[in-house]
């Protein structure tokens, strides 16, 4: 009477778990529901490839105060954690990786062991001192990581995108913040304007700056390409010429939202990093960017000198001399007016004092802020936790052996950058190496000013150095292949970009 139907196997474990999702659906709640989803995701996602798990770390930094995670985790630890683990499956599964140039190795390794010489050292905190050691050892897990596992030209891609995307989305919100004044009144730009200086999700207007410095170059670089290419490919094919130019879009889109907020911060050591940036894609184009960098440089004089800009906005920018004089700051009497550079001053005397008082070994890492009331000047018993110079704040925390091994780890990545740029020919691969010699020097020149190797930045910087260095090792594997027609037209040349 009754016939046996037999289910195959397949349909019938397609059965249980669709009835399984359908009990999840009616009995967790909806937001439960989506956090688990999403997180088996983002797991997934993160063992298919750790390159994936490189570009997640990266686009978790704007972020990485805004979600608490259980077990107190922040989103971008979750994330360095993630890719860590997916770098290990990669290479227990003996997949492809790159090999690691020796030199950044070295560098390294010499930074590390100046740290761990300090930390063992220091009178003051070993925690502090351990702990800061960590943040480093953070960067150095993310470059080695990136740089084992770039082996594709669509992992470059990939990290591109993430590095553009991340800092253009927080630069939205921190236009959309100096627009609606919507911040602390010590924000305020002037008195009787209603606009803050712009500080996105990082929370102070230099961090956030220098945040941005580390995004521009490469955007406008990207984006100046693009237009050179696109222009070209129109005579080739329409369609494909369609489809760069709606990336090339988007990049001009994020390059003048970052460089609007940039402004915005009205951060003076940030706007010369900027200008030291300008300087370096401009030499790395050769002498036919020496006219282009003159008429702006002229421009911009002319634009101050004759009152074209704003009110507030020229203050600020005849206020940049001022920072960089040397006085004694216990010795100055403080106004409203002179306050932020008297007290800048202060903390750059106090990291002097910590060199002369340890100048092999420094304070100990991290400790800047521990020994800053012994080193004091004048009335300025209260801190702000950095030199206010990263090279001083080095030298104070890891005493000069310390800055040496932090300076030889730029030095290479500056010959590993400049590199890439003779080496690289494709219009992408060229142009990313331009912007990453920009990032370089606005990073350098903003380090004058502050302290830029805080809330995970070093994941930024560390990603863009491990593409300059793959770009530098191997150019040739990540060329477009022969069926990517929309690639095919010659490199572009030093001044197209």
């Amino acid at each position: 009477m009754f016939r046996k139907v037999r289910v195959p196997p397949r349909t019938a474990v397609l059965w249980l778990v669709a009835a399984a999702l359908g009990i999840a659906l009616a009995l967790v709640p909806f937001d439960d529901l989506a956090l688990v989803a999403g997180t088996g995701l983002v797991v997934v996602l993160a063992l298919v490839h750790p390159v994936l798990a490189v570009g997640m770390a990266v686009l978790s930094v704007p972020v990485q105060d805004l979600v608490a995670l259980p077990g107190g985790l922040s989103v971008t630890q979750a994330a360095v954690l993630l890719m860590i683990g997916s770098g290990l499956v990669h290479t227990l599964a003996q997949a492809e990786q790159g090999a690691l140039p020796f030199g950044m190795v070295a560098a390294w390794g010499a930074l590390f062991c100046a740290l761990l010489l300090s930390a063992g050292a220091t009178p003051y905190s070993r925690t502090e001192a351990l702990r800061e050691t960590l943040r480093w050892v953070v960067a150095a897990s993310v470059w080695m990581v990136a740089a084992s596992t770039i082996t594709r030209r669509w992992h470059i891609i990939y990290l591109l995108v993430c590095l553009v995307t991340a800092p253009a989305v927080c630069a939205g919100i921190g236009l959309v913040q100096f627009v609606t004044g919507d911040g602390p009144p010590t924000f305020r730009i002037a008195p009787d304007l209603p606009y803050v200086r712009a500080y996105g999700t990082i929370g102070q207007p230099n961090s956030f700056a220098g945040y941005l410095n580390m995004a521009w170059p490469l955007a406008l670089a990207l984006a100046v390409a693009g237009v050179a290419h696109a222009w070209r490919m129109r005579a080739l094919q329409r369609l494909t010429a369609a489809g760069v130019w709606l990336p090339t879009v988007a990049l001009w889109g994020a390059s003048g939202v970052v460089l609007a907020a940039l402004i915005a911060s009205f951060s003076r050591g940030a706007w010369i990093g900027a200008a030291i940036g300008a300087l370096a894609m401009a030499l790395s184009l050769g002498r036919r960017a020496v006219p282009a960098v003159l008429g702006l440089i002229t421009a911009g004089v002319a634009a101050v000198a004759t009152g074209a800009l704003p009110e507030a906005l020229t203050a600020r920018l005849v206020s940049i001399w001022q920072s960089l004089a040397w006085f004694d700051a216990a010795t100055v009497a403080v106004t409203p007016a002179n306050f932020a550079v008297v007290e800048r001053m202060a903390h750059l005397q106090a990291g002097w004092e910590m060199v002369r008082a340890a100048p092999l070994l420094g304070v100990g890492p991290g400790n800047y802020a521990v020994a800053y009331p012994s080193f004091a000047v004048g009335a300025w018993y209260a801190g702000r936790g950095h030199a206010h110079n990263y090279y001083l704040h080095m030298a104070a925390e890891a005493g000069m052996i310390g800055l040496l091994a932090y300076l030889l780890l730029i030095g290479v990545v500056v010959q590993q950058t400049v590199c890439a740029l003779r080496r690289a020919t494709d219009p992408v691969l060229r142009s990313t190496a331009v912007g990453g010699c920009g990032i370089i020097a606005a990073v350098a020149g903003h380090n004058l000013f502050e302290n830029l190797h805080v809330l995970n930045f070093g994941i930024q910087l560390a990603v863009m150095w491990a593409i300059m260095g793959a770009i530098a090792q191997r150019p040739a594997r990540f060329q477009p292949s022969i069926c990517d027609t929309s690639l095919q037209a010659a490199p572009v040349s030093s001044a197209a970009i």
